[in-house]
């Protein structure tokens, strides 16, 4: 266990979604050592939360790998889930904390539109710094969606922590991030992702202001990326730590990871995949830079940086970016005037909105190529989540009925089982517990498989004991 009086606080302003918050943090003082006790610690190799000594209202699940013993400093990230269900990430990637020997802490806590996440930040920060032997030099930050802002802005706020890298899933920057930060930046977002547009965008300014960084594209939509790209994350970060300095070059993992990065720009060449194959040959020229001879790559990608395919694959991207913002600039200003409430007729501005929806969900549907069918439905999705967005913004500030009508709005452009479990959130944060029940068993009979989107969402709490919650989560239980 190692003592430290002086763990910094984070100041910054995050968005969240697309709304930017301010949030004022408070300076913990550190616990004396005496107040901590290691029993309260899970035993390595097994996930469980720990209550931070700090403030007993703040938790986070915890991952130490079998192999920890406290004489050592281990690398840690610090994971950041948009529902604050901190066991989510760590479920899916502790294998990789096994196997590469990093601490994994995720934020039960820190959740999307959540007035104290600073509060949140902070906590997990200070009590794992009072617990546990860290490497103050491969510190990182990881989250999904909402949570990737906050990684983002826990890594760039607190320039005394020297976080060395984010992990970026599903979203980009805060809405303050600083444009020529240092950090090592790891993105990774699904073809069908609606937030495809920022990532891109990312990388092509990371790229022309000489920024590191490494983007990750997978099959499918929104969602925590799978186990195989969070590795391919990890690897980077290794190497990179290697490369500054801060690790010990292995031999047999350098050439592992030379040879892979060498195979993918192979297969990105045969399969004329330009953007793929401009990133393996910087990755060549640029990560393994001091660790092996990158004279080759660097004449590579300075070609493929001059060549009409490349230059052809990067104007299509900017098109589907361009695209997309297009057609969701038709949708989104009647949202936003449906949320305020200010339409003379909302009903008729509600079908206006649900048919505009089905339209571009059904463009989706029969499009000529994938590429545009991607386009039609990042676009439909964008739209749908800002619909949502929007209810969660009311709900945040306990205008209930406003938040009650865009979450039934999203219900009818999309059969999903979110809408209603909001609604629910929304009912019992309105005192009506009948109303949230029944909300429940919509969500379920919408789809809801996720017993732990009922069991650990603290608006539900007080219907753990009534026997019809009981028996749906019973139910959900039995189903999965």
């Amino acid at each position: 266990m190692r003592m430290k009086t002086d763990s910094p606080t984070f100041e910054f302003t995050v968005a969240i979604t697309k709304v930017a918050w301010q949030l004022c943090l408070c300076c913990f003082l550190a616990l004396p050592v005496s107040a901590i006790n290691p029993a309260d610690l899970p035993a390595p190799g097994n996930i469980g939360d720990v209550l931070c000594a700090s403030d007993s209202s703040q938790s986070y699940a915890l991952y130490l790998p079998s192999a920890y013993v406290p004489g050592k400093n281990w690398p840690i990230i610090y994971f950041f889930d948009p529902g604050g269900r901190g066991r989510r990430p760590l479920d899916h990637y502790k294998d990789l904390a096994e196997k590469y020997g990093f601490i994994f802490a995720g934020s039960n806590n820190s959740r999307n539109f959540s007035s104290e996440q600073s509060k949140s930040v902070n906590a997990i920060w200070l009590d794992t710094h009072l617990r546990l032997a860290l490497d103050p030099h491969r510190t990182y930050t990881a989250g999904f969606s909402g949570g990737a802002r906050v990684a983002g802005a826990m890594a760039a706020g607190c320039p005394k922590c020297e976080i060395a890298g984010v992990i970026a899933h599903g979203a980009g920057y805060p809405s303050n991030h600083p444009a020529g930060d240092k950090l090592l930046y790891s993105f990774a977002v699904g073809s069908e992702d609606f937030n495809w547009p920022e990532i891109m965008t990312a990388r092509a300014e990371r790229e022309e202001r000489g920024q590191p960084y490494r983007v990750r594209v997978f099959p499918g939509p929104h969602q925590w990326a799978p186990a195989d790209i969070m590795e391919d994350a990890l690897q980077w970060l290794i190497l990179k730590s290697m490369q500054a300095g801060d690790l010990k070059p292995d031999a047999a993992f350098l050439e592992r990871m030379l040879q892979q990065t060498q195979a993918e720009g192979a297969a990105a060449e045969n399969a004329k995949d330009a953007i793929s194959e401009f990133e393996a040959y910087r990755s060549l020229a640029l990560d393994f830079s001091g660790l092996r001879d990158s004279t080759d790559a660097s004449t590579r990608l300075a070609a493929l940086k001059q060549s009409p395919l490349y230059k052809a694959a990067r104007k299509q991207e900017r098109d589907a970016i361009n695209e997309q913002f297009n057609l969701e600039s038709e949708v989104s200003p009647k949202l936003t005037t449906y949320r305020e409430g200010s339409e003379a007729d909302p009903s008729a501005l509600a079908r206006e909105i649900v048919q505009a929806m089905a339209r571009l969900n059904g463009q989706a549907l029969h499009a000529k190529s994938e590429t545009k069918r991607l386009i039609f439905s990042r676009a439909f999705s964008d739209l749908w989540a800002e619909g949502i967005e929007n209810g969660q913004q009311e709900l945040a500030a306990r205008h209930f009925d406003k938040a009650e009508t865009c979450f039934e709005l999203m219900s009818q452009v999309r059969e999903h089982p979110w809408p209603y479990l909001l609604l629910a959130q929304t009912h019992m944060a309105a005192r009506k517990k009948k109303e949230a029940l029944r909300d429940l068993q919509q969500s379920v009979s919408h789809g809801l498989k996720d017993v732990d989107a009922l069991e650990s969402n603290p608006e539900f709490e007080v219907l753990k004991s009534d026997p019809e919650f009981q028996k749906l989560v019973s139910k959900l239980k039995q189903t999965n």
